[in-house]
């Protein structure tokens, strides 16, 4: 079906089962509107619209339950709760699925059959450390806690009593504790992911690894890869056009590395410095171009293109990127996460986050990624009432579409030693105690500017 309905997406059909055949009518309403309704669900599938299609298919099985159909919804309702992240959600469904067959093995190529295959592959491969599973209360902690702290494993398991449920550790870091992995020639710190994720795991707790791919300290960047003001004046300094192909190949690599220590999930670091709507390479601007046509002036001179459309372009591209990034890692770990750290700004004025920092809340949760909204730097009534600016801020996301599972909302913690740290974690967790909703995240060390 979804191929009769798309044509060219011939490449898809073999991750899938074959649709149950269509039911033609042409006299039956009814059986046009339930027609119609799949063929809207499995467009918004095809171009990578999960949390659309889950809505469009969780309205036919809503609204058709005694539809020859239904299994087809189901499947098609699971696959895109679980492209989106949404897991506990695709395994009901699937569930479900399994549940409507005969009470016998089911046949080879039925829906069921698929079904179970998917739960089966969801038990080999998740355990107590599923992101989705429950609320997460997460700490991010910098290099520098790890490095001096005297025992990893202690701090650990201090951690998981005081209620952490999630780590997230820099990746992209050189010094004492990094490595050459190969074959990315790349340094990451995987060394330090092999000693903490099965401790981590052992306490129940989940590990991401972040990256901050917009200024990549932690490779060798090519020359070819930096942008350029769009005035000409000169190149920004650490700035990297995150639309290379090479670069994003590179990116993938040490994804892919990283995934081999068992992590969980992986976290995007934040941009730091504003002018993302500045910023171009010739490669990037030949692609918007080739979309959009040239940007000329009176004189039929380049001029730079609109801001708004470019940076928008580029946001959302990027975001493709990432996307499809989780998919490929989601092959070999289908429970993995990846969040996009964004700053407030992002939340409070959207419009300049994305000409600033390329930041689109909004795309992002639509893409099926994580969004962790980074806080800033500690002010005295923030302090005194961090779960009010928790409730102002997830008021703001109230009307934007995606789980809001898919929202991780931080929290800076005031320690600066693994001393202090322990108690200022359970501080912070007592201060949101009965707290329901998104994900908890408790920002050790000083805030993004």
């Amino acid at each position: 079906m979804l191929c009769l309905v798309l044509p060219g997406c011939a490449g898809l059909t073999h991750h899938f089962p074959a649709s149950s055949p269509s039911v033609a009518s042409g006299v039956d309403p009814a059986l046009d509107a339930q027609t119609k309704l799949l063929e809207s669900a499995y467009r918004a599938y095809a171009q990578e619209r999960y949390p659309l299609a889950a809505v469009l298919f969780q309205r036919f099985v809503d609204s058709n339950p005694d539809s020859p159909r239904l299994s087809e919804a189901r499947w098609w309702l699971a696959r895109s709760n679980e492209e989106r992240g949404d897991l506990p959600a695709a395994l009901s469904v699937y569930r479900s699925v399994v549940g409507a067959a005969p009470p016998s093995v089911p046949l080879a190529g039925t829906y069921a059959f698929h079904a179970l295959n998917r739960l089966d592959t969801f038990r080999r491969s998740l355990g107590s450390t599923s992101l989705l599973e429950r609320r997460q209360v997460a700490l991010w902690l910098p290099n520098l806690d790890w490095l001096t702290a005297s025992d990893a494993g202690l701090l650990i398991a201090q951690l998981a009593d005081a209620g952490v449920t999630s780590l997230i550790l820099e990746a992209g870091a050189s010094g004492p504790m990094g490595v050459d992995v190969q074959p990315t020639n790349v340094s990451v710190v995987a060394d330090r992911f092999k000693l903490i994720v099965p401790v981590a795991h052992a306490k129940g707790m989940a590990v991401l690894a972040s990256l901050n791919l917009h200024e990549p300290r932690w490779m060798a960047v090519n020359s070819e890869w930096r942008m350029v003001i769009a005035n000409g004046i000169g190149q920004q300094a650490g700035s990297v056009d995150i639309l290379q192909p090479d670069y994003q190949r590179a990116v993938g690599e040490v994804a892919q590395d990283l995934l081999r220590t068992d992590i969980d999930g992986l976290v995007v670091g934040a941009r730091r410095v504003r002018g993302f709507a500045e910023e171009w390479s010739p490669m990037s601007r030949r692609l918007f171009e080739g979309i959009f046509g040239p940007s000329l002036d009176s004189r039929d001179q380049p001029v730079s293109p609109d801001a708004w459309r470019w940076a928008g372009w580029k946001a959302r591209t990027y975001l493709g990127f990432l996307a499809q990034l989780t998919r490929q890692l989601r092959q070999t770990r289908p429970g993995f996460v990846t969040a996009v750290a964004v700053h407030e700004q992002a939340v409070l004025s959207p419009a300049e986050a994305l000409t600033d920092y390329g930041e689109d809340l909004l795309e992002a949760k639509q893409r099926g990624l994580h969004v962790i909204v980074r806080p800033e730097p500690i002010s005295p009534e923030r302090s005194n009432e961090p779960g009010a600016w928790m409730e102002q801020v997830r008021q703001r996301l109230a009307l934007t579409s995606g789980d809001e599972r898919q929202l991780w909302l931080g929290i800076a913690l005031g320690a600066s030693d693994p001393a202090s740290l322990v108690a200022a974690v359970q501080a912070s967790i007592a201060a949101t105690v009965g707290q329901a909703g998104p994900h908890l995240l408790l920002m050790s060390g000083p805030p993004i500017p």
